[in-house]
């Protein structure tokens, strides 16, 4: 029985953990919550934090793995090269890990590669950021180097909102740098690809639709496929594969985010690890290929492992919707109920409705990526369709909750 490695414990990396046993692997999961879901499914299970290096190759040598992954965790990249360098299994090289997490070292690489992208600098204070926009005009966009998930990004409009974001980008930026750039206005797109000795096999385009201000950046739907047609799809495709070719990635999975502009394509960054936020269920049925299935399979050493996937159903369309704060009310207090979940789940089109709150939870602020609560997937013929058929399944969900006064208070979506 070959025995694997996953880095993250948590809802994300569960799909991974319940695949790789039905595959009959022995899996080993390390995370620093021992009571994450994933802790529990595994046949062993270490409390290590995702982004210790020493403490998860400890691991991987006590248990004589023969392959490590990570999903959704930007932290854990790293990690998983280091352990497979030092161990010598298969995944990208611990200079693509770095490339593809540090945003000022990326853009680097992008700029050596001729990769559309937006001008950048690399500041760690405010005069280096005040000279950069200087040279440029505002508005502009701040982010930590290496952090995920929306934590810490800003767009500055005027110079008197400059400090403080400079100051939120640096607390979530571990190397005591921030990236700013010229701020470009257009559709942003989504691109999953699987990549096996070099040769990339693209999975989806998706439209990534963001809430409004001041929620900057953080996506509230997934939908697909895209309404920017296919010239501007096939420009989008080249671009993506300058900036897989930037960072180095010859197997591995690939995750690039595309602005499309009056300018053309400029990537925004590109990661090489499965994406969170449910985009390995859009790059599932655009395709009909698993990315979990295929890191497995490529992680373990398989000489062919697109060839030996899975080949699943594809969809015309699909939508993922988020729940969060802006369709039920932000409150502090706990919830007694939540009702229509099962009505929305059998409504038609919708493949599935996940929540990830429960009784005594309170809705989380919207602040970052991890302030969305749930989701909704819906397939259509269309893609107006499926996003039609994923909000009125939402809609149809029920929050209720307890006031001060033990009366209770619905808060619905409108």
């Amino acid at each position: 029985m070959k025995r694997l490695l996953i880095i993250g414990a948590g809802s994300e990396q569960v799909v991974a953990i319940n695949m790789a046993r039905s595959m009959g692997i022995e899996v080993v999961v390390t995370d620093i919550n021992p009571s994450a879901p994933g802790m529990a499914l595994a046949h062993h299970a270490e409390v290590v934090s995702t982004h210790d290096a020493a403490g998860n190759l400890a691991v991987a040598q006590s248990f004589d793995v023969n392959g490590v992954i990570t999903l959704s965790s930007e932290t854990a990249v790293p990690v998983v090269a280091h352990i497979a360098a030092v161990m010598g299994l298969a995944s990208f090289s611990e200079e693509t890990a770095f490339w593809a997490t540090n945003k000022n070292a990326m853009r680097e690489r992008f700029a050596l590669f001729n990769v559309p992208t937006p001008v950048s600098s690399r500041v760690s204070d405010l005069s280096m950021a005040e000279a950069f926009i200087a040279r440029h005009s505002l508005p502009m966009v701040i982010k930590p180097s290496n952090n995920s998930g929306q934590r810490g990004t800003h767009r500055v409009d005027t110079l008197d909102e400059l400090p403080i974001a400079l100051e939120d980008a640096l607390h979530f930026s571990t190397d005591g740098e921030a990236i700013l750039e010229v701020f470009h206005q257009g559709p942003e797109i989504n691109v999953t690809a699987v990549v096996q000795q070099g040769e990339i096999h693209w999975l989806s385009f998706s439209d990534r639709i963001t809430a409004a201000s001041p929620h900057f950046g953080i996506a509230l739907e997934h939908r697909l496929p895209s309404k920017i047609g296919p010239v501007a799809l096939e420009s989008i495709r080249s671009a993506s594969e300058l900036a897989i070719r930037a960072v180095g990635l010859q197997n591995g999975i690939a995750y690039p985010q595309v602005l499309w502009t009056p300018e053309g394509p400029k990537v925004l960054e590109i990661a090489v690890r499965i994406p969170g936020g449910y985009m390995a269920d859009v790059a599932l049925h655009s395709s009909g290929i698993d990315m979990v299935e295929f890191s497995i399979r490529q992680a373990l050493g398989e000489s062919d492992p697109w060839g030996a996937c899975q080949r699943h159903p594809s969809q015309p369309a699909l939508s993922v919707r988020f729940m969060t704060s802006l369709d039920v009310a932000h409150t502090q207090t706990p919830i007694t109920h939540i009702e229509g979940l099962d009505r929305a789940s059998h409504m038609p089109g919708v493949a599935w409705v996940r929540c990830n709150l429960g009784l005594a939870d309170s809705v989380p602020e919207l602040t970052h990526s991890g302030g969305r609560f749930g989701a909704v997937l819906a397939f259509g013929e269309t893609a107006e369709e499926a996003g039609y058929r994923s909000l009125q399944a939402i809609k149809e969900i029920d929050f209720v909750f307890e006031t001060t006064d033990a009366s209770l208070v619905r808060n619905k979506h409108d």
